[in-house]
């Protein structure tokens, strides 16, 4: 696991999104907007179990989220071999000599099996194993009885020194040892993904019960519908929407599987993941907050929502009704006032008020209005009826 957090730039600006790598590119654009960070952001690497040593490391330029996404799918693929799980060692002891670029890290994960790494805690340990395979050339010509004589830690101490190793954890790894290897260039091997929708899909079995034993494929969303049939053909179907979806998963956290009922939507699950992919960072982030105010779950009124969007109101940069209470008294002042006053001077009592009279929502994403409504708009004093004094018994 690698945490990253992304940090607004700006003077005085907290705003920070964590997010752990690897990950698709749209969980991580849904992490920066639910911090409502949509402008210029710095990357620094917060957290990592497997790797501790990279926790706040400084490369002398700071890496693309491409860069450290892959860092982190290698990271991953080191630490789950079961087979050669000295390889996280090697790595640790490379990055304690430290590495200039990203792509010297990456480059690094490559070839690890070149680095020595013994099981051993500390120097009397491993100058056992010194002496015991005859690793100091100096003392071959000594007699056994004199070699056995020998100070195990010493022995550890002296062959350290000459080979740079270095201890992690209960081993020890000699990184001058490594056989550098030169992956990353100038083009990463794998970009990040950024896919909307993921399914993974099957032919439909002769027996319901024999499913799990099906072939099964990954369609990622938005596709081209030719690749569609033709992974549908694969499996056994003329078309998608005869396939069977044994697994779903969604970039857009306010549509779940519980949207997706049936392969028949899938068609329409595909305009919702394409069209989607081409709205702006706000209007996207507007899109989840309408989905979130007004629980839509069919795709009918989901595709309604991405048609109507201008139709409602959005504000990302509020998190609190207190925050909105404030702005929205800024907006109804004259220009001229002095609008500090207004600092600490409101509570979420006078913003939840005006939020209930103009139909709005705040959201994960910001406050949202309700379909045609506007979210600064003046709440009038409700009128009063006008009766004479006649009516009233003024004139006898």
């Amino acid at each position: 696991m690698l945490e990253i957090a992304i940090d607004e730039l700006g003077i005085g600006n907290d705003k920070v999104a964590y997010i752990t790598l690897p990950a698709n590119r749209n969980d991580v654009i849904d992490a920066m907007d639910r911090e409502k960070i949509f402008v210029e952001a710095t990357l620094r690497i917060a957290e990592c179990d497997e790797v501790p040593e990279l926790a706040g490391y400084e490369f002398k330029e700071e890496p693309t989220l491409d860069e450290l996404n892959f860092l982190a799918k290698r990271i991953e693929e080191i630490a789950s071999d079961e087979e050669d799980f000295t390889s996280l060692i090697a790595y640790r002891a490379l990055l304690q000599r430290g590495f200039g670029t990203i792509n010297e890290a990456i480059n690094s994960t490559y070839n690890l099996q070149t680095i020595p790494v013994y099981p051993c805690r500390d120097l009397r340990e491993y100058g056992e194993i010194v002496l015991e395979n005859e690793m100091l050339e100096e003392f071959d010509d000594i007699p056994d009885e004199v070699y056995e004589m020998l100070d195990p830690e010493k022995a550890g101490r002296a062959m350290m020194e000459r080979e740079g190793g270095v201890f992690i954890d209960d081993y020890y790894a000699i990184p001058d040892s490594y056989e550098p290897a030169l992956v990353y260039d100038e083009e990463l091997p794998e970009r990040m993904e950024e896919w909307v929708f993921k399914l993974e899909v099957t032919g439909v079995p002769e027996r319901p019960e024999d499913i799990s034993d099906c072939e099964k494929a990954i369609l990622t969303l938005p596709a081209d519908e030719e690749y569609m049939r033709q992974l549908a053909e694969k499996l056994g179907e003329k078309h998608i929407d005869e396939c069977v979806c044994v697994g779903f998963e969604s970039t857009i956290p306010q549509i779940s599987d519980v949207c997706f009922e049936s392969m028949e939507d899938i068609y329409a699950l595909n305009d919702t993941a394409r069209r989607y992919s081409e709205l702006s960072r706000e209007d996207a982030a507007k899109f989840k907050a309408v989905l979130e105010h007004e629980l839509w779950r069919e795709w009918d009124k989901i595709n309604a929502v991405l048609n109507d969007l201008d139709s409602y109101e959005f504000d990302g940069s509020i998190n609190y009704s207190y925050e909105f209470g404030t702005k929205y008294l800024s907006k109804m002042l004259p220009p001229d006032f002095d609008r500090s006053l207004l600092d600490g001077a409101l509570n979420d009592n006078f913003g939840n008020k005006i939020l209930r009279e103009n139909k709005c929502v705040i959201t994960d994403y910001g406050v949202v209005s309700h379909y045609g409504g506007h979210l600064y708009e003046m709440v009038e004093a409700p009128q009063q009826e006008q009766t004479s004094d006649f009516e009233m018994g003024g004139i006898s």
